[in-house]
């Protein structure tokens, strides 16, 4: 079964200890694809997390999931905007 192109979802996976600069450089490796969303992994491996607000606003891609653990399928979910801003506030997410 063939799934149109319309209806297929493209998903950029990764890691939230990547420095911000390889984050552009990787997103800008996937310019050409019109539409994907991202995914965040190994939140709970840093405390500098504004790299994920920063590459949203520069590619605009919709932030779809995030993992905070090892534990799969526990500890992978859609993304949380007030996990994420709690923990960029200095909570504990």
């Amino acid at each position: 079964m063939c799934i149109p192109q319309d209806e297929q979802e493209a998903y950029l996976v990764l890691s939230s200890t990547t420095k911000y600069k390889d984050l552009v450089r990787i997103s800008q490796t996937y310019s050409e694809m019109t539409k994907y969303n991202l995914i965040f992994t190994k939140l709970d491996e840093t405390d500098t997390i504004g790299n994920i607000y920063n590459l949203r606003v520069l590619t605009s891609a919709p932030l779809s999931y995030a993992t905070w653990g090892q534990n799969v399928p526990d500890d992978i979910g859609k993304f949380n905007a007030q996990k994420i801003a709690k923990q960029l506030l200095g909570g504990n997410g």
